[in-house]
């Protein structure tokens, strides 16, 4: 990871190497640490951390746009973070990502507390 210039930013360096389906972690960033995947030859980023069960996203599958948490098979869209019904009952933070021809770079800003019914980027959902 390359040091980023403005607050908040974190520079993640080249992922063109990071393939459809694929996805690749980042523990030493945010609480939890981010996943980045590649979804139809677009990456998405969110939280490494089931709303459910506090266990790492990253050690389940990402199948489609779905990432499923390994212990209980809560299912999440890493694409909006929304979960698809129980064992979860909230969605999980996304985090804005964008790729360019200089790299990838992650805005790890605090959510707009101005948004509707979201508590520090869970979507809720039920």
């Amino acid at each position: 990871m390359s040091a980023a210039a403005e607050p908040g930013i974190a520079g993640l360096g080249d992922l063109s190497d990071l393939a459809d389906g694929q996805m690749r972690v980042y523990p030493d960033l945010g609480e939890f640490g981010i996943v980045v995947c590649r979804v139809s030859g677009k990456l998405h980023a969110i939280v490494d951390n089931c709303s459910h069960a506090d266990t790492p996203l990253s050690e389940g599958r990402l199948r489609g746009a779905t990432i499923v948490c390994p212990l209980h098979g809560a299912q999440f869209d890493v694409r909006t973070g929304t979960h698809s019904g129980p064992p979860a009952w909230e969605g999980v933070r996304c985090y804005p990502i964008d790729e360019s021809d200089d790299g990838v770079r992650l805005d790890l800003s605090p959510p707009d507390s101005s948004d509707d019914g979201d508590t520090y980027g869970r979507l809720q959902t039920r």
